[in-house]
């Protein structure tokens, strides 16, 4: 009698020790999935064919009738999307870019519509793309209003490069500098320049004059009146005056006119009478500690601070006459 084999144990397959992710599941629909995939597939197709039919010469009736067939497969153009328009009206923006003559997004000439678009009063510049499989995207660049210009009683906006901008109504734009005269606005560009390089002095300018069609004549918010010469000069001499200014304050002290035509030079005009003193100079404002009130003294009048007299390097022209209200020249 054989003996029987005892029967051998199976080994139990070991578990993985890893745990399965939760399937992911995807926010569109399987079909919506295949068709922009094969959509896809078809725009990258129709364009590579219109490129080669275009590279080739075939017919234009040829190429039309690719995008005719693209057009039917859903690659038109359905949606405009903006960025970066304030002031330029968005339907002229939309009237310039869907004036190609066809709504195929493989047609769409975007350089064309580009020129279309830069060519707006408000548009510095603009970038177009494609977005597939219907969507055309448009960032615009707008210009930055920089003056008034006023000519003949007629005020109109302008921007740092001369650019006439349309608005309906100029209030909110008040607190911006007047540039006056019939060729100011062609002659912005270089002044807005020259007084943009000085931030201190750019603040405190409230208007220019455009004089005998060949210089400016600057006028600040505290009533002087900058002149500056023509030319390239005219940099160097505001640039003079503003080192000046941080040195020895100027504005705000009585001065009429401050005179910078001649080289190297400065005549400054001071208002009132002969022999009477410009304000003295102000002085830094200092933060003093919190003083327990007390009772009000009556005390005298402060002395009135005089300002120094003109140095020897200094020659003053004065008018003549008890009675003569000519201003102050004296050359520094």
């Amino acid at each position: 009698m054989s003996a029987r084999k005892p029967a051998s144990r199976r080994a139990a397959p070991r578990q993985s020790t890893v745990s399965k992710a939760p399937p992911v599941a995807v926010p569109v629909s399987p079909r919506t999935a295949w068709r922009v995939i094969v959509g896809g597939l078809a725009a990258l197709g129709g364009t590579a064919a219109i490129v080669w039919a275009v590279a080739a010469g075939l017919p234009r009736q040829a190429t039309l009738g690719l995008a005719t067939a693209s057009s039917e497969a859903g690659f038109v153009v359905r949606q405009v999307e903006i960025d970066g328009a304030r002031h330029q009206p968005r339907l002229s923006i939309y009237r310039e870019v869907l004036d190609g003559g066809s709504d195929s997004m493989l047609l769409a000439d975007l350089e064309a519509m580009r020129a279309r678009l830069v060519a707006l009063p408000w548009v510095k510049d603009a970038s177009i793309s494609r977005r597939w499989p219907n969507r055309l995207h448009i960032r615009i660049e707008e210009r930055e209003p920089a003056a008034i210009w006023q000519h003949k009683g007629r005020l109109r906006l302008i921007d740092a490069e001369g650019e006439v901008l349309p608005v309906p109504d100029l209030a909110k734009f008040a607190e911006l500098p007047l540039l006056v005269g019939a060729d100011a606005r062609l002659q912005a560009p270089g002044l807005l320049k020259i007084v943009a390089a000085q931030p201190e002095l750019a603040r405190e300018m409230e208007a220019a004059l455009w004089v005998g069609q060949r210089r400016w004549d600057i006028r600040m918010k505290s009533g002087e009146t900058i002149s500056l010469p023509e030319g390239p000069a005219a940099e160097a001499a505001f640039l003079r005056f503003a080192a000046i200014h941080r040195e020895t304050p100027l504005l705000g002290r009585g001065f009429v006119r401050f005179d910078l035509r001649l080289p190297d030079k400065m005549v400054v005009r001071v208002g009132g009478e002969p022999g009477q003193p410009v304000k003295p100079r102000p002085e830094p404002r200092t933060l003093q500690p919190a003083q327990p009130p007390v009772a009000a003294v009556p005390q005298a009048d402060p002395p009135v601070a005089a300002a120094r007299a003109p140095g020897p390097a200094q020659t003053a022209s004065r008018s003549a006459g008890p009675h003569a209200q000519t201003p102050q020249e004296v050359t520094i």
